[in-house]
């Protein structure tokens, strides 16, 4: 593991870290995030000790660092922890193969390391531009490039600063999938990321920084889902991308999260227009959460407006005991529409599949939520009312 402990760092009499406290696994990707200036690269090379920190503590597996420390003091953890920055630091007189070959060879490794760099040209996919100079590939290919010399040294943990910052979406899926496949060679990463949909991709936990401090750590979908922090909650729909309009949360776990969250940021009196309902089906995978879930709706009187194909013992209930929230009508058998379709009055629609695992699939458009409102309204026209 490897982590960093109340880190504190200052320059020019301004405190930046302030007792910063992170780490990460084997494994695992934990992504940063967080306003400009908050000290996310501050905490990058405090970590890799590229500037040593004014107190706290930093632990490389079996190895701990306790800071204050003079350079002297210390042997570096490179290249168990590389760093790829976004400068990306590549030589421009040089094509590509030498940049990550060079390295290697001052360490005198290269001759016996020619097979580990052959599996990483063949896995970034550079087998075609590897012999060109920088300044005659793209920018997506250097960073692929900036990469593949920090995994040339086989660390253990990779350190990646804003590296997706100046890449289009399309070069930016591909680093992220040449992530997803470091991670599953067990190597850890941490990642400082500008754009909220590539931090959240694939990231074992996602941490807040703002003013020099982690300010709040947790799995992407609670980020996603934050109500209560404001400031979070503007930061992550302000830099996201506008593909962010479309999210996915998959498992029990999240699909629980998400209709809590959702009850919690609908106002009172709200409407959630449900089309397709099927019984027993939304309610299982709420478990133990659906009670919780049915407080708060009644407490905020949110209306249920369902069209299902079928009911359970729960509908039946819901429909006797509150049929002011509860306006529940059977869809006719020769009517085929898309199952669970559920269109929230804050604009947003979502798509549900329970098999093989719950996922709720969200859609932030408001033309799209009154398209899909006018064709619940047209087939309430071919319903019938139920009581229960």
């Amino acid at each position: 593991m490897l982590s960093g402990i109340k880190l504190s760092k200052i320059y020019n009499g301004r405190e930046i870290l302030k007792n910063v406290s992170i780490k990460v696994e084997p494994g695992k990707i934990v992504s940063l995030i967080g306003p400009s200036g908050s000290g996310k690269t501050t905490l990058i090379r405090a970590l890799s000790m590229l500037d040593l920190p004014e107190s706290g503590s930093v632990s490389l597996d079996n190895k701990k660092y306790v800071f204050p420390l003079k350079r002297s003091d210390i042997t570096p953890p490179w290249p168990k922890v590389s760093v790829v920055f976004q400068q990306l630091f590549i030589w421009p007189h040089l094509t590509l193969r030498k940049n990550i070959e060079l390295p290697l060879l001052v360490r005198g490794i290269l001759n016996e390391n020619k097979k580990h760099l052959n599996e990483l040209y063949q896995m970034f996919n550079m087998e075609e531009f590897i012999d060109r100079f920088p300044n005659q590939v793209s920018l997506g290919q250097r960073q692929r490039s900036a990469l593949v010399r920090a995994l040339a040294l086989k660390p253990k943990y990779l350190l990646l600063d804003e590296i997706t910052s100046s890449l289009d979406v399309e070069q930016s899926a591909i680093i992220l999938s040449h992530l997803d496949t470091i991670k599953k060679r067990g190597i850890g990463i941490i990642m400082v990321a500008h754009n909220i949909d590539f931090a959240m991709s694939n990231a074992d936990l996602v941490c807040f920084m703002e003013d020099g401090k982690i300010v709040k750590q947790g799995k992407p979908f609670e980020f996603l889902l934050e109500s209560k922090d404001k400031r979070i909650s503007n930061f992550i729909n302000n830099a996201s991308l506008g593909s962010a309009n479309v999210r996915m949360y998959f498992g029990k776990e999240e699909f629980q999260a998400y209709h809590l969250a959702l009850l919690e940021r609908l106002p009172k009196n709200s409407v959630i227009t449900i089309i397709g309902g099927l019984g027993t089906t939304w309610y299982n995978p709420m478990g133990d959460k659906y009670k919780i879930y049915n407080e708060m709706r009644i407490k905020k009187n949110i209306v249920w407006n369902m069209l299902m194909y079928k009911y359970g013992t729960e509908d039946r209930r819901l429909a006797k005991e509150h049929p002011d929230l509860n306006n529940f009508f059977t869809l006719s058998s020769s009517i085929k529409t898309m199952a669970d379709i559920n269109i929230n009055s804050d604009g947003t629609v979502i798509l549900q599949i329970f098999d093989p695992i719950p996922t709720v699939i969200e859609i932030k458009n408001r033309t799209l939520a009154n398209s899909y409102i006018h064709y619940y309204n047209d087939l309430i026209k071919h319903s019938k009312k139920f009581l229960g």
